[in-house]
C-alpha cells in the first residue's frame, strides 16, 4: 500500500469511527484504529484480526503483558505502549475508587512471579470483591460484544477446573499472569488464553487480572469441575444472559425463542445475516462456526447437557425444552442480579418474562410457568410477589443480594438474618 493510500486508509478508519458508522465500533475495527496510529506499515486489519484470535477480546488485547503482545509478529514497543497507556486510562476510569495503599508490591507466591497490571505500573492497588463493592467486575454492562469466546476450543470442564484451581490457591493475588497459569497447568498458552474467555464468560474469572469473581470463589471452593445442577444453572443464566457474550446470547435470547427449530447450518446462517454490516465477511466466515460448535458441544456433549434444555432430533434439528426444575435459592439470585444489572427493585412480571437476558427468557420459561415459579419464592420469602389491587409484580428485598443467595446455596445454610439493605449485584 502506497503513503497516500496508506494515508486515505487510515483517515477512514477516523472518519468512520467519529460518525459511528455501522461496524466502526466492532472490537475488531477498534482494534484497526488503533494500530493505525502505531504500526507504520500498510493494511493492519490482518494483525488486528490476529490479536484478537490469540488473546481472544480487545479488553484482553490490552491487559496482554509486553512480553505476550511482542510475541505477535509486526507488534513493536509504539503499539505495547499504546496498548499499556489505553488500559491504563481505561482502568482508572473504570474503577475511580481504588486508592493506592502502602502494602508494597505484589509478593510471589510459590515461586510463581504475578505480573503487574501494565508495564511499568505498580500493583499496590487493592481489589475488595465484597457484597457492598460499588463496581462491577465482569464487564456486563461495558457495552462491548464479545465475538470470540471459546477461540477454536471445546468447553473443557476439567481443563478449566485445572485453572480454577490455581486461581484459588492465589485467591489474594490482585492479578496473576497467564505465564504463571501455563507453566502450572501445563497447557498451552492459546490453550490458558481460550479458558480464561470461557472462564470469564461463565463469570468465574475476572479477565485482564485472571482472578476469581466472587461467584467464581465460592464455586472453585464448592462444585470446582462445575457438576452440580445449582451450579449449572447459574453458569447457564450468566452467559447466556450477558449481551457481552455476542453468539451465546443471541442464540438463547433470539435463534431459539423462535418455533421453528434449526440445525447448526441455519443457526450460523441466520447469525451471519443478523450480524452482517457489524464486522467484517473475514471474522463472521472464521469465526462464527467455531462459536456455534462450541455452544452446540457444550449443552449437548459437555457438562451443560446435565441442564437439558437443549435438543437435537435425528434430523440435525436444535431446539429448546424449558427449564423449570431450579434450586429455589439459585433462581432467586438469577433475578436479583438481573436486577441488579437494571438497576432496579421492581419489576412487572410480564416485563420479566420478555425481556432478552432475564433468567426467564434464557430458561425458555412462559409468562404463566414464571410466575409459578414466582409464587414459590414469595412464598419462601425471597421475594414480595404483588398480586393484590390489580397488580402482577416482583419486588425484591433490600436486605437480600444475589451474593448472599449464592453463598447460601453453595455453603449449604439459610440465609442470614439481616435487616439492613445489601447490593444486590454478585459482582458489586
Amino acid at each position: 500500500m502506497s503513503d497516500s493510500k496508506k494515508k486515505g486508509h487510515y483517515q477512514r478508519l477516523r472518519k468512520r469511527f467519529l460518525s459511528g458508522a455501522m461496524g466502526s465500533h466492532s472490537e475488531e475495527a477498534l482494534l484497526e484504529l488503533l494500530l493505525s496510529f502505531s504500526v507504520g506499515r500498510g493494511d493492519v486489519r490482518p494483525l488486528a484480526e490476529e490479536l484478537l484470535h490469540h488473546f481472544g477480546s480487545l479488553s484482553e488485547v490490552l491487559a496482554a503483558s509486553p512480553e505476550s503482545l511482542k510475541k505477535i509478529p509486526g507488534i513493536g514497543e509504539s503499539s505495547v505502549a499504546l496498548f499499556k497507556v489505553i488500559n491504563f486510562i481505561r482502568s482508572a476510569s473504570v474503577a475511580p475508587e481504588e486508592k493506592r495503599t502502602s502494602d508494597g508490591p505484589l509478593p510471589e507466591q510459590s515461586g510463581q512471579a504475578m505480573e503487574p497490571v501494565a508495564a511499568g505500573i505498580p500493583t499496590d492497588m487493592p481489589v475488595d470483591y465484597s457484597a457492598a463493592e460499588a463496581v462491577r467486575v465482569s464487564g456486563r454492562n461495558d457495552g462491548r460484544r464479545k465475538f470470540q469466546v471459546c477461540n477454536g476450543y471445546l468447553l473443557e470442564f476439567d481443563q478449566l477446573a485445572r485453572v480454577l484451581h490455581f486461581l484459588l490457591e492465589h485467591r489474594d493475588a490482585k492479578k496473576i499472569s497467564r505465564a504463571s497459569l501455563q507453566e502450572s497447568t501445563g497447557l498451552a498458552e492459546r490453550q490458558v488464553a481460550s479458558l480464561i474467555s470461557m472462564g470469564a464468560a461463565l463469570e468465574l474469572i475476572q479477565p485482564g487480572r485472571q482472578i476469581l469473581t466472587p461467584v467464581g470463589l465460592l464455586i472453585a471452593e464448592s462444585d470446582i469441575f462445575i457438576e452440580k445442577k445449582g451450579t449449572l444453572e447459574w453458569c447457564h443464566c450468566v452467559a447466556a444472559g450477558s449481551r457481552r457474550n455476542l453468539i451465546w446470547f443471541e442464540v438463547f435470547n433470539h435463534l431459539l425463542a423462535q418455533d421453528s427449530p434449526m440445525t447448526q447450518k441455519g443457526w450460523c446462517q441466520q447469525l451471519r445475516e443478523t450480524l452482517a454490516g457489524q464486522y467484517t465477511d473475514r471474522t463472521i466466515g472464521k469465526h462464527l462456526h467455531e462459536e456455534v460448535r462450541f455452544l452446540v458441544d457444550a449443552y449437548l456433549e459437555r457438562n451443560l447437557r446435565k441442564l437439558e434444555l437443549l435438543h437435537q432430533t435425528q434430523d440435525g434439528l436444535l431446539y429448546r425444552r424449558r427449564y423449570t426444575n431450579f434450586d429455589p435459592l439459585v433462581l432467586a439470585a438469577m433475578i436479583y442480579d438481573f436486577a441488579s444489572e437494571k438497576e432496579a427493585q421492581l419489576f412487572q412480571v410480564s416485563e420479566l418474562a420478555t425481556t432478552p437476558g432475564s433468567p426467564a427468557v434464557v430458561f425458555g420459561l412462559d409468562p404463566t410457568t414464571f410466575r409459578n415459579l414466582i409464587e414459590g419464592l414469595h412464598e419462601r420469602g425471597f421475594v414480595r410477589y404483588e398480586t393484590t389491587h390489580n397488580l402482577d409484580q416482583i419486588r425484591l428485598k433490600p436486605s437480600l443480594s444475589a451474593l448472599e443467595l449464592l453463598s447460601a446455596h453453595f455453603e449449604d445454610r439459610g440465609l442470614r438474618d439481616e435487616t439492613s439493605p445489601r447490593e444486590g449485584g454478585v459482582r458489586r
